[in-house]
């Protein structure tokens, strides 16, 4: 028997809602094949079967709500129920079971966590478990983690006490709260009528995550502006080179070509802080994110490997992949695994903002719109086309000088782009 789990996906996905079934039991479904069309915060995941095999049960019905680590749907494969060892204890792996040892993953099973539960603890209602571990929900141990608290010393408002995501919030910002500062909550003046909007699960996330990224990264921004004339000329030549292969370029393919180069030379912004283990942690690939403006709220995809790009390659799958995230079909795994992230203040008409940091990013580069305005070149005024930048980084990691070049080197090759074309 075969228990497909909703495995821990990561970017800040905790639970999803069931859409779609594409088998109901009794009906035999073959690996690779969609069983479920699952709603999370931010994209449709459809999630085939990782074995051949015949539906025993479903785990959850349209409309239900399943968070990390429970069971999706039971499927006959033929083998024998799993079994489980730690410590010379082996533990009957139940469709019940909160068992953290493995959830299946979209493709097969991914590794979670060596510690099992015991299963007689939770019936008999004791809040004790195998070697003093809390009792909590899978959602609860996952975020528990990404926000650096320690689960086993938070009191579970659930039953049997066990610890609810609620109870993690809470205890987070219990512990990164100062105990001199409340938040005041909010109150509401008699003096007319008011609305109640509950905000959605896309901006929730948003929520945590710029939350985090604030509580937990010092910022510093630098701004500057480049003149691009010889961009605007560039690419209106190549616009039609690229019009002939159904491309649409756009400025943003060579912002990201720049910036692609501007890591090679500088790796430590193509880098994460390991500030529990104090170290760096330095990528040797380039996924570049882009913040997408999309009618739930904003979500980052990115393009995997970009530096293997061409300037025409980037532009073209940057429009397929922002055409997936607004239509929430992006694949999970282009959310993923970001390692340094554009936002574009232009699209919006607007010239300079303060980005925040795509945690566990070291930096993110804000691009605004361009304009022309008078500037002075050779001691003479002029009027040149100029793009404003805003880059914002991680203070603890990387200081101002360094910020400095980097963005040196960014308006280095923008403002002479041929530089990009040789690269």
């Amino acid at each position: 028997m075969y228990d497909f789990k909703f495995a821990d996906i990561g970017e800040g996905i905790h639970e999803g809602k069931i859409l779609k079934w594409f088998f109901k039991v009794g009906d035999k479904v073959k690996e690779g094949e969609t069983l479920v069309i699952v709603e999370t915060d931010k994209v449709n995941a459809e999630l085939p079967s990782p074995v051949d095999g015949v539906i025993e049960k479903l785990g959850a019905q349209v409309g239900d709500t399943i968070e990390v680590g429970q069971t999706i749907v039971l499927i006959n494969d033929g083998s024998k129920t799993e079994v489980v060892e730690d410590k010379k204890e082996t533990v009957e792996t139940k469709k019940e079971s909160l068992s953290e040892e493995k959830a299946a993953g979209v493709i097969g099973e991914i590794e979670v966590s060596s510690e099992v539960m015991a299963s007689s603890n939770e019936t008999s209602g004791s809040k004790q478990t195998t070697e003093n571990k809390a009792l909590a929900t899978p959602v609860a141990r996952q975020l528990a983690k990404e926000l650096g608290v320690d689960i086993k010393q938070v009191n579970g408002s659930g039953e049997f006490g066990r610890v609810l995501k609620e109870d993690i919030y809470k205890a987070s910002e219990t512990k990164k709260t100062p105990q001199t500062l409340t938040i005041p909550k909010v109150s509401v003046s008699a003096q007319g009528e008011v609305e109640y909007v509950p905000i959605s699960n896309l901006r929730k996330a948003v929520v945590r995550s710029m939350t985090l990224s604030k509580q937990v990264i010092p910022h510093t921004v630098l701004m500057d502006e480049v003149i691009v004339d010889q961009l605007v000329e560039l690419r209106n030549k190549v616009k039609v080179q690229a019009a002939a292969q159904d491309i649409k370029i756009t400025y943003m393919a060579f912002v990201m070509k720049a910036v692609i180069l501007a890591l090679k030379k500088f790796p430590h912004f193509n880098a994460s802080f390991d500030q529990e283990n104090e170290r760096m942690i330095y990528k040797k690939y380039i996924n570049l994110g882009m913040a997408v403006d999309t009618p739930v709220g904003l979500v980052v995809p990115n393009i995997k490997d970009a530096d293997k790009k061409s300037i025409l390659e980037l532009a073209k799958e940057l429009r397929e992949v922002a055409d997936k995230t607004i239509n929430r079909t992006v694949q999970l795994s282009q959310l993923q695994n970001t390692t340094f992230t554009i936002t574009n203040f232009g699209a919006a008409d607007v010239a300079y903002g303060t980005p925040i940091i795509n945690h566990p990013e070291v930096g993110i580069l804000g691009i605004g719109k361009i304009s022309q305005k008078p500037v002075v070149v050779n001691g003479e005024i002029k009027v040149a086309y100029v793009m404003p930048l805003s880059l914002a980084v991680d203070h603890r990691v990387i200081d101002g000088a360094d910020a400095g070049r980097f963005l040196s080197q960014i308006k280095s090759l923008l403002n002479d782009p041929m530089m990009l074309l040789l690269s």
